[in-house]
């Protein structure tokens, strides 16, 4: 056929992951695709080895537990060493980082070193020609000192020359003489001058030798200190070194511990396989026995009570008889006998006509009562979360009332005062239909112009209702005030003198917000603060400023 039989788990999955279907001795069946179907494989058995032995199955138990209580410990083996195994890992980590680190700091050393070195090396050329330098210049300074005795000894000679020749009247030597003189000053002046420069000279390339000699034996100090640090990195390397391989051995021995607990694990799961599924036919057979049982034991405890219940009526009806008078039971008579069951039959027939007698009434009863109470707590709790749900709403309808109560009388005293100042001393006011429930109701404006009676806005011409549109609007802007408004020919509708007042009540309120108002009307105009005019020019639109108020002025 297409199934390969095996004798393990390994090799039943492994066969599977090839496109094989295989199944295991145990009854699992793996499929190609990666499913799995569990099973287990059961010898014939014979009917006596259906009863389980009370021995067999302690024993059984003892082994399940002592195999569970092997697996834990291995568990917690494996557990411990896998910790042991990552805090390993991690000091290995550690010290594979704590030796890249020591090697940096000592190829740092060296090249520290060496740069100490080189400088070294710099700072010795540099002093060694220094003291050539200072060599030489001592030379030169001594051929120097001594052309200068020469040439004093020469003017000494020369003066002693000039002055037999001043003796001997002679000019004309006497002359060169003074030429020879002054040459020799000349030279003289200059050779001391020379000589001062090189004294400078040496004393500042002295002053420099003596600057560098401290930095010298500082460098040599340095050294002898970078040489020794590299000696103690070098020997923490090495230390380090030591204690990776010594960590990677026990690293090593953890991981050979772990792979023969791993393997003891699995051979004690094998065992433990084994036992549970002899286990599990033990249950089996036990389950199938208690059934057969069942019914056995049903049929005896329905006989028990019987019996129990005849007992129970036998003593009722001695207690009966006791109470007529009769110590004990009377003899019976055939006649009363045949009696006796003609009157059962009469009564058995009353019986069946009364009709069956449901006998889970007791337990319906209770059952109905549970669900009537908790019913009743839910309806409680019900009419709890519906009070508090309608203490909300009418929360919420009291903050809305509330809040439209108050935008409302806000509106409604600026109403009245812009209208008062836009009509001269004119009444306006806004009316509920409804005061005692807003929301059910409208609103209407009521209005008196000054030397007319109150009339509803419907009622009010043209220019009236422009009049109260506008002032009405701005009331509205006063609930939520905004840094600026635009206006279109607001004053479309309006004759001079509202117009006017218009531009005047704008003008007030100018301090709060700023007004753009489109106009076109000259007594709106001339109360703005700017002026802009647009017009038409060679179709496109040209604007045009005037000059403001305070430059008028």
């Amino acid at each position: 056929g297409d199934t390969i039989l095996a004798t393990t788990q390994r090799a039943a999955f492994l066969t599977a992951s090839k496109g094989q279907r295989c199944v295991v001795t145990s009854g699992d069946l793996y499929e190609p695709g990666g499913g799995l179907e569990s099973g287990y494989y059961r010898a014939p058995l014979e009917i006596s080895s259906l009863v389980p032995r009370s021995t067999a199955l302690e024993s059984l138990e003892k082994t399940v537990k002592s195999l569970e209580t092997v697996v834990q410990r291995s568990r917690s083996d494996v557990d411990r060493i896998e910790t042991e195994l990552d805090e390993l890992l991690e000091d290995r980590v550690s010290a594979s980082k704590t030796r890249e680190a020591l090697a940096r700091d000592v190829e740092q050393a060296k090249k520290s070193f060496e740069r100490t070195r080189v400088f070294l090396q710099q700072t010795t050329r540099r002093i060694d020609s220094l003291q050539n330098s200072m060599t030489k210049e001592r030379v030169l300074l001594e051929e120097t000192a001594e052309k200068q005795a020469e040439m004093k000894r020469r003017l000494a000679v020369i003066e002693e020359e000039r002055t037999r020749l001043r003796i001997d009247s002679r000019r004309s030597a006497l002359s060169q003489l003074e030429t020879e003189r002054d040459q020799a000053t000349t030279e003289n002046q200059l050779i001391h001058r020379e000589k001062l420069e090189l004294e400078t000279r040496l004393s500042s390339q002295h002053s420099t030798l003596e600057t560098l000699r401290p930095g010298i034996d500082q460098i040599r100090i340095q050294l002898r200190s970078l040489d020794s640090e590299i000696h103690r990195e070098a020997a923490r390397a090495n230390e380090a070194h030591d204690r990776l391989e010594i960590i990677e051995k026990e690293m090593k021995q953890f991981d050979d511990e772990k792979k023969r607990l791993v393997g003891n694990l699995d051979s004690v799961g094998d065992e433990r396989k084994k036992y549970e599924e002899q286990f599990v036919e033990v249950e089996k057979a036990t389950r199938k026995l208690l059934q057969m049982m069942d019914p056995l034991n049903a049929t005896v405890t329905d006989l028990k009570a019987g019996l129990r219940e005849v007992d129970a009526q036998l003593t009722i009806f001695k207690g009966q008889l006791r109470g007529l008078g009769f110590e004990k039971p009377l003899e019976t008579h055939p006649d009363l006998i045949k009696e006796a069951e003609d009157m059962k039959r009469v009564l058995e027939q009353e019986r069946d006509e009364i009709g069956a007698i449901n006998q889970l009434a007791a337990q319906q009863y209770e059952s109905q009562k549970e669900g009537y109470k908790h019913l009743s707590v839910r309806i409680s709790e019900l009419e709890r979360e519906k009070l508090a749900i309608l203490d909300f709403m009418n929360e919420l309808e009291r903050k809305k009332l509330d809040t439209f109560m108050g935008a409302y009388n806000k509106v409604n005293e600026t109403f009245r005062s812009i209208f008062r100042e836009m009509t001269g001393e004119g009444n306006g006011r806004m009316v509920l239909d409804n005061p005692e429930n807003p929301f059910e109701g409208g609103l209407d404006v009521l209005l008196q112009f000054p030397g007319k009676t109150e009339l509803t806005i419907g009622s009010a011409s043209g220019g009236e209702k422009s009049v109260s549109t506008v002032c009405y609007l701005l009331a509205l802007q006063q609930i939520h005030p905004m840094p600026f408004y635009v206006m279109d020919e607001i004053d479309a509708h309006l004759d001079v003198l509202n117009a006017k007042r218009l531009a005047t009540l704008l003008r007030s309120r100018s301090s709060m917000s700023q007004f753009i108002v489109i106009s076109l009307k000259d007594s709106t105009i001339s109360r703005a603060e700017r002026v802009f005019g647009v017009f038409i020019d060679k179709g496109s639109s040209q604007i045009v400023s005037l000059p403001s108020r305070g430059e008028n002025n």
